[in-house]
This record gives C-alpha cells, sequence and structure tokens, in this order.
C-alpha cells in the first residue's frame, strides 16, 4: 500500500495569489530639487554661490552641484543656505570610452572621485568598465549614483547600462538641449531607453534634470535652470532626508508638471495632477501603454493592476508638453508572506 502523500508545507506547492503592487505608498508632500548643475569651477558661467541663490531664490528645496571630477564643498557656502533650502555635495564622475562620453553623478558624498591623474577616466577599455568602475567609487561612500545623459553624442545605449547596476538614478530627462533627451529619427528618446533597462529587470530611478551651465546672458540654445527637476518624497527639506529618499528612488520627474499626490496600495497606482487639463499615461513592461485617463479637477487618475504589466508607471502630460514621470512600481502574483 503507497504512503498518503505529504502534506507538509515543503511540498505543497504555493499557488499563485492575487496579482498586487510590491511596493505600497502615499505621499503629498515634496521637496523639489536640480542634481546637476554646472559652475565656472568647470564649464558653467557663474560661480557656484550664484547659483546656489537662484534656485534657494526661485522655490527649490536643494541643489547639488556638480562640476566635473571635483567637488564644490557646501562647507564653503552654508551661509547660503535657509530653512527649507539645503546645499547637497555633488559631483559629475567624467570618464571617456574612445571618445564617448559616460559620466555619473556622485551625489551626497564627502570626497572627490574624479581628480586621478593622467588622464586615466579616460584610458577605460570598455562603456562596461567605465560603469562599473564610476559605480563602485559611489558606492564605496555609500553615496548616490546616477548616469547622466545616454543621449548626450548618442553615447549609452539601453544594453549598457545594466553595467551600472548598484546605481540608484537614471537621467530620463534634460534641460539641456544638446542631450537629445527626446532623441530623433534614428535614436530612442532616454524615457524609451529607460523602458528597455526596466524591462531588463533593473530598477533604476528615473529623473529629470537641468543639467545648469548658464545663468546669466547668453546665446540660444543654452542650458538654463528652472527647466527639469525631481520631487523627492521627504517630510521636511534636509540633507539627511533627501539623500536617504534618493538612495532609495522615491520621487518623481519633471519637465514642468506638478504632482499633488501619488499612492500606490496593493491594487492600484493613482496620481493626482496640481495642473488643469493633465493626461495620465499609464505605461508597462517594454513601455507598452495600458491605459490613458483625463482625470477632472482634484481628481485623481488610477490604474488597477492586472498581473500581466510587470511594472507600471505614469506618465503625466499638459497639453504645452511639459511632463512629469512617477517610477516604476513592480507587479507581482507570487502569495504575500
Amino acid at each position: 500500500m503507497l504512503p498518503a502523500p505529504s502534506t507538509s508545507a515543503a511540498t505543497v506547492p504555493q499557488l499563485p495569489g492575487p496579482p498586487h503592487f510590491v511596493e505600497t505608498l502615499d505621499v503629498s508632500t515634496f521637496q523639489r530639487g536640480n542634481l546637476h548643475t554646472h559652475t565656472s569651477r568647470s564649464d558653467g558661467d557663474r560661480p557656484p554661490e550664484d547659483s546656489y541663490r537662484w534656485y534657494r531664490d526661485h522655490g527649490y528645496a536643494f541643489v547639488a552641484v556638480t562640476d566635473h571630477n571635483q567637488l564644490t564643498p557646501p562647507e564653503s557656502y552654508r551661509e547660503l543656505e535657509r530653512p527649507g533650502f539645503v546645499i547637497l555635495h555633488g559631483e559629475e564622475v567624467t570618464m571617456a570610452v574612445q571618445g564617448h562620453p559616460v559620466h555619473m553623478n556622485a551625489l551626497c558624498t564627502k570626497k572627490v572621485i574624479g581628480d586621478v591623474p593622467d588622464h586615466a577616466l579616460e584610458k577605460f577599455p570598455s562603456i562596461a568598465a567605465a560603469l562599473r568602475w564610476g559605480v563602485a567609487q559611489v558606492q564605496a561612500q555609500g553615496a548616490v549614483a546616477m548616469v547622466n545623459h545616454p543621449n548626450f553624442i548618442w553615447a549609452l545605449k539601453a544594453e549598457d547600462i545594466p553595467n551600472a547596476h548598484g546605481a540608484q538614478l537614471l537621467e530620463i530627462w534634460s534641460g539641456h538641449p544638446y542631450v537629445h533627451s527626446d532623441g530623433d529619427e534614428h535614436h530612442p528618446s532616454e524615457e524609451v531607453i529607460w523602458d528597455d533597462v526596466l524591462t531588463r529587470g533593473e530598477n533604476f530611478a528615473g529623473v529629470a534634470v537641468d543639467d545648469t551651465h548658464y545663468i546669466g546672458p547668453h546665446r540660444d540654445p543654452a542650458a538654463r535652470p528652472g527647466r527639469g527637476w525631481v520631487e523627492v518624497f521627504a517630510k521636511d527639506a534636509s540633507e539627511s532626508a533627501i539623500c536617504d529618499a534618493l538612495s532609495k528612488g522615491r520621487l518623481y520627474a519633471s519637465s514642468g508638471v506638478r504632482l499633488r499626490r501619488i499612492a500606490v496600495t496593493a491594487e492600484a497606482l493613482s496620481v493626482w495632477p496640481a495642473q488643469p487639463g493633465a493626461q495620465v499615461v499609464f505605461i508597462g513592461t517594454g513601455g507598452k501603454v495600458l491605459a490613458r485617463a483625463r482625470p477632472g479637477a482634484g481628481e485623481p487618475a488610477a490604474y488597477r493592476v492586472r498581473g500581466d504589466e510587470h511594472y507600471v508607471r505614469a506618465r503625466v502630460e499638459l497639453p504645452n508638453g511639459k511632463r512629469a514621470f512617477t517610477q516604476a512600481y513592480r507587479v507581482s502574483t507570487e502569495a504575500k508572506p
């Protein structure tokens, strides 16, 4: 006589549960900031104090000066801070591979990374090697790594970016006129590149930046402030709260659209645009458009999860072309513990 089948937990297969978002949140307090700013210490037109004052006086909660391969010490400019406005440590680690720029912002650091001798940052054997080196240097400081402008001189393809695994952030929109955020007839937009990378299983948070170079008079087009920013999920504008939010990708990105609230429950992603007339586009794996909605004034647009999306994010669009981008929130059908 055969023994009865075992019913122990080790042998009973786990049945799929209802589809649900892995992460839940409900955020309506944001801190606005710019993560990519140049001054006359590298290739900008104004000294750091002018950049800090511009962002402070235009309602930003924080800014990072990210001059090339040098750390502008915020400690030298603390007198410019005010309640509700802080200065972050930052540096654009500027590498090159056979003439292709490979740039990475190091945020919330304490020591300079790119100040190395003998043009060493121009001698990497591959883009993969440069990205891995940059991420490792930022991680060694417990800081935040951001992969910059993939479409600047068409330097980075989607298949390159997973080599920066461990970096938290990826530029998907830039106010710099020569970054080509929207791509062209031969190259995908940086948003499309982001979807490709997300579909490969990576979890970079998408950010928008100014990449400011000019505050004073200059012929247009010029990389000026106030075009692209992030809104981090933080209760206060403190360096510790902002750096923590950046390290966890808790933010949304914008080229001119403000959001009142973002909520993710187990079943739905909901977004409240601040400006009237916005269209909300919900996007899933591979950049597939899942749904579109035009919420009324003060009302949210919501997407209820089905289970086949792998991730869902929202792009909020205004008729003038301005956009905001939530992060991609992963979907699972695994039974919850």
